[in-house]
């Protein structure tokens, strides 16, 4: 190397390699995942259970439901949650049914290319 010439940086690739030790580009390492996501579950939890608490201090007054025959007289807030939690059950039971039509499509598809 002459005055005022730099060395090269060494090349992306080959960071960790020994001399003649070449990483192959093509072949791509395995992504391991770590973490758990507890911590941004336990956060998003949080900021909904706080939203869930603004929710109820604002909605306390009284409404009327009317269904079929009956009619009853409840808190807007319990109105609000119980529809919430219908939604929630309801969206549940739809993903069950479609994950265990999913899983059986996956096992028949596996067991087909078995077979071949």
């Amino acid at each position: 190397m002459s005055d005022g010439e730099r060395p090269e940086p060494p090349n992306s690739d080959d960071v960790g390699a020994t001399e003649g030790e070449k990483t192959d580009p093509e072949v791509a390492p395995e992504r391991v995942f770590v973490g758990t996501g507890l911590f941004w579950g336990l956060i998003v939890g949080f900021i909904l259970a706080l939203a869930v608490i603004v929710l109820a201090a604002q909605n306390t007054g009284d409404v009327t439901i009317a269904f079929l025959a009956w009619d009853f007289s409840t808190s807007l807030i319990v109105v609000i949650l119980g529809s919430i939690l219908i939604g929630i059950v309801l969206d549940e039971l739809f993903g069950l049914v479609y994950r265990k039509r999913r899983r059986r499509a996956l096992r028949d598809r596996e067991e087909l290319k078995r077979l071949r």
